[in-house]
């Protein structure tokens, strides 16, 4: 029989994937640090990439996350949709999962801007962001939940070669290489920079783009770094996103 922190992930999953969220990000994901500590076997942490988790985002004000973390960092737009893994192997994708651990192959098949192949060998995840093109958010969490499979009116950006030890500026250019819509970045030395490029975004000024966004990310370009400050339950240490 379900608990009941249980039954309140899989509803408040529910009411995202409906378009409806009635938690905010980091209170989802609070409950599953919950349920993975008293639960850890349940199945609704079971995740079709074999356990890689897709966290959050921390969104701390800058003045306190900069005494932490050293620069420079790769600004990046944060799109307003459902977080989606990618997973290829041998050079195929084999498995597509969304936040809260959900299948999404039915749908991840059907989007022309998610490659079915790229030109690697071994095992690659990729992390991105799955958007409407008529710019809701809802749009891609009803296509997730939709009975017939369609691929229409979404597009995918790539964010981020999950694992990787190179640079995040590197991992964006790589992405594209492969095929993917890489997302666009400005790297910033200092903190200044960092703070130019969110009073941008505010302003319409930083992207021309068509993707619905709802702040920047900023993220350790170092990957030593970003492995030494690792993650917390929730969200990387390493990452901020500034709305």
């Amino acid at each position: 029989m379900p608990t009941p922190l249980a039954l309140l992930v899989a509803d408040a999953d529910q009411a995202y994937r409906r378009g409806k969220p009635v938690m905010t990000d980091t209170e989802f994901d609070a409950l599953l640090a919950d349920l993975r500590r008293t639960e850890p076997d349940h199945p609704l942490l079971k995740r079709p990439g074999g356990g890689t988790e897709l966290l959050s985002l921390g969104n701390q004000d800058l003045e306190d996350w900069l005494p932490h973390v050293a620069g420079p960092w790769t600004v990046t737009p944060k799109i307003d949709g459902c977080a989606l893994a990618l997973r290829y192997r041998d050079g195929q994708l084999v498995a597509a999962w969304t936040r809260s651990g959900k299948c999404a192959m039915h749908v991840a098949t059907l989007v022309a801007a998610i490659p079915a192949s790229v030109p690697l060998r071994g095992a690659l995840t990729v992390r991105g962001e799955l958007w409407g093109l008529d710019g809701r958010q809802s749009t891609p969490a009803a296509a997730l939940r939709r009975k017939v499979s369609s691929g229409d009116g979404l597009g995918f950006v790539a964010f981020e070669v999950m694992g990787s030890t190179a640079a995040h500026a590197t991992q964006l250019c790589d992405l594209a290489t492969m095929g993917f819509d890489a997302a666009p970045h400005v790297f910033a030395e200092v903190a200044s920079e960092l703070l130019a490029c969110h009073v941008a975004w505010q302003r319409g000024n930083l992207w021309a783009a068509p993707w619905p966004t709802d702040g920047v990310v900023a993220m350790v370009d170092d990957a030593a770094a970003r492995q030494r400050l690792g993650v917390t339950s929730v969200a990387p240490r390493y990452a901020l996103a500034m709305k």
